[in-house]
């Protein structure tokens, strides 16, 4: 016979017998059905209270089997019931096809998030920590951007994958190149992870074999039946090999820039060597008498001159992480006033307009030029007839909902940027300029520098007259830290201080070990010179001892650290001063404790000095250990 269903509403006789019914009378949509079989039997399958689709309120399912002569007690259970109708079996099937839908949709959804590109991570609230979280659930995605397995990430707190100084556990510690960054991106993310409202951040982290990786997070909160989050989930998008092709593309805009700067650097550089060769030449001339003194100043002015070129220009050049410090923007823009003369020539001038107190902010010093080199550009760009530069510095008090910030601001008397193209100019490889004039990405980069400091840039512009850039960045109340451009002068000391103490000097061009060898003979030091790191190490055995090492850094065959270390394993009380042109050597010194770096180009005063430092340095480390 047909299955059929009788709906009832009512309250059950005996309450204690079924979980629907709690406390009070409820109403409720019930369904009884039975199913004869094609073979007579003593059982029948029964399902009671299968939940309809019927618009009334479904409070549960219960499946039952009940013997066939049992039914009729059953039904008495009922006894309250009103029989309100007669429904057939395809009310079961759609029910039963709606949940298989339903099924297939969740199946369908779980396998597109298993082959996402990007990680997705579920966190729920910690039952053992109010304030803490524990991850549920993470694709497999998840485990390529942070190498944890998912097995690995469950019931960890998603902090742990936020990690900066070192692996995220289990691994020795990594020295974070900047630390104070990376603490605040830990701060950043934990505070989203606890919030009640979306967020996109932008991570450093590393993975759990320590191998550093940037990646971006938007985290959601979802939340329960009253109301307060129960759940994040967070979508994490690796941005490692983005964030590389940025760095290299900046890197490829200084080149370019350093190939501006080449003709004006060459034109200052012939200027400076004409003072230094020809005054020396007049000196030549009467080798009998005392050059005049203005004579000689002349010539240390264009040497200190063109030391301030070749420092301004590895500053500019110089190819390093990103480190914020607090940055004087007066000063900062005083020194690149000079360098943008010469990159924007002879028909463009160049104003500084500098604020009055001190305008500081906190940014990495070299993409602080960079922003400012970038947007001298293009206002060279704009004006290709010439025109007036002016860059201004100002401290900007807070208006509205806008922040204090230490502004710089860059105007050109140029051709101005229509409103059609004024909304494009900050999109990566948009340009307006013929094909191979320009990459389009001048300034995006300012933009994003910008951005990454915590400032913005706005742009005014009017078309035949020019245009100005306001760069905004937070003010900072710290001190500044000193240029590392700015030249510090050192009064001539008489030759002092190196009685009977020995030298051992190493460096393979011949005026400059000569130079260094006459200053420290001067002082009163015992030389013993050698041109290559194998000749130093050649005279060695025969030296009594050896106070100082003085040694170039980049020398053919053994290099001044290989030196310096051989020489230490020989004689480990002896001082160490590295000499080099290359200001990037610096960061070559770690192995060789107490070693002092003095730069090229340098003066007898700077040697002495260093000298004399490097000495006191040891003494002070062997009376420690003593």
């Amino acid at each position: 016979m047909p299955s059929s269903f009788l709906f009832a509403t009512g309250t059950l006789a005996d309450p204690t017998a079924n979980a629907l019914v709690v406390g009070a009378s409820v109403v409720t949509t019930l369904a009884l059905a039975w199913h004869a079989l094609r073979r007579p039997g003593p059982h029948r399958p029964v399902y009671a209270a299968v939940a309809l689709a019927t618009g009334a309120t479904t409070v549960a399912q219960l499946d039952h089997y009940f013997p066939w002569a049992a039914w009729p007690a059953a039904a008495v259970g009922l006894a309250s019931a009103v029989v309100l109708g007669v429904a057939f079996p395809r009310s079961v099937a759609a029910a039963e096809r709606a949940r298989a839908e339903d099924a297939g949709r969740l199946t369908l959804l779980e396998a597109a998030v298993g082959a996402s590109s990007d990680g997705v991570m579920i966190a729920e609230a910690d039952p053992h920590d109010a304030a803490g979280l524990r991850v549920v659930y993470a694709n497999p995605a998840f485990e390529r951007i942070t190498g944890y397995t998912v097995e690995e990430a469950a019931g960890l707190s998603p902090s742990v994958f936020c990690q900066t100084s070192g692996s995220a556990r289990n691994h020795p510690p990594t020295p974070d190149p900047d630390e104070e960054a990376a603490a605040a991106a830990l701060a950043s993310v934990r505070a989203a992870l606890g919030g009640s409202a979306p967020a996109r951040l932008d991570v450093p982290s590393r993975r759990k074999d320590g191998a550093r990786v940037w990646s971006e997070w938007q985290v959601v909160p979802v939340a329960g039946p009253d109301g307060r989050p129960t759940h994040r989930v967070a979508v994490i998008r690796d941005m490692t090999g983005r964030r590389q092709l940025e760095t290299q593309l900046r890197e490829s805009q200084k080149l370019e820039a350093v190939g501006r700067l080449a003709g004006g650097i060459a034109h200052d550089f012939n200027n400076l060597l004409t003072v230094i060769r020809g005054n020396a030449e007049l000196v030549a001339m009467n080798p009998d008498e005392l050059p005049p003194p203005d004579l000689i100043e002349d010539i240390r002015g264009a040497a200190d001159r063109a030391t301030g070129l070749v420092r301004q220009l590895l500053a500019f050049s110089r190819r390093q992480p990103a480190r914020p410090v607090v940055l004087d923007l007066n000063e900062a823009v005083s020194d690149m006033a000079g360098i943008l003369r010469r990159l924007l020539g002879e028909r463009v001038s160049v104003t500084t307009l500098l604020c009055p107190q001190s305008v500081r902010a906190r940014i990495d010093r070299g993409q602080f030029e960079q922003v400012v080199m970038n947007l001298a550009v293009n206002a060279k760009d704009a004006m290709p007839t010439g025109g007036a530069l002016t860059i201004s510095t100002a401290a900007r008090p807070p208006d509205g909902d806008s922040m204090r910030s230490a502004r710089v601001t860059v105007s050109d008397t140029g051709v101005g940027i229509p409103d059609d193209v004024r909304e494009k100019i900050f999109e990566p490889f948009f340009t307006t300029k013929a094909m191979g004039k320009g990459t389009g990405l001048g300034l995006a980069t300012v933009y994003g520098i910008v951005q990454q400091a915590g400032g913005r840039v706005t742009v005014e512009s009017a078309v035949g007259v020019g245009t100005t850039f306001r760069v905004d960045l937070p003010w900072c109340a710290d001190a500044a830290q000193p240029s590392s451009m700015m030249l510090t002068p050192h009064p001539v000391p008489r030759p002092a201080g190196g009685k009977g103490r020995t030298v051992l000097l190493a460096e393979d061009e011949d005026a400059v070990r000569k130079l260094t060898r006459t200053a420290l003979e001067s002082a009163g030091y015992v030389v013993h010179e050698a041109a290559s790191g194998e000749a130093a190490l050649a005279q060695l055995p025969e030296l009594a001892s050896v106070d100082l090492l003085v040694t170039d850094l980049t020398m053919p065959g053994i290099s001044g650290k290989e030196l310096a270390r051989l020489v230490r394993a020989e004689r480990p009380d002896a001082a160490v001063v590295f000499i080099s042109g290359y200001h990037s050597d610096i960061g070559r010194l770690d192995a060789i404790p107490g070693a002092i770096f003095l730069p090229k180009p340098f003066t007898p005063a700077d040697l002495l000095r260093i000298a004399g430092k490097a000495m006191s340095r040891m003494a002070a480390r062997a009376a420690a250990t003593v």
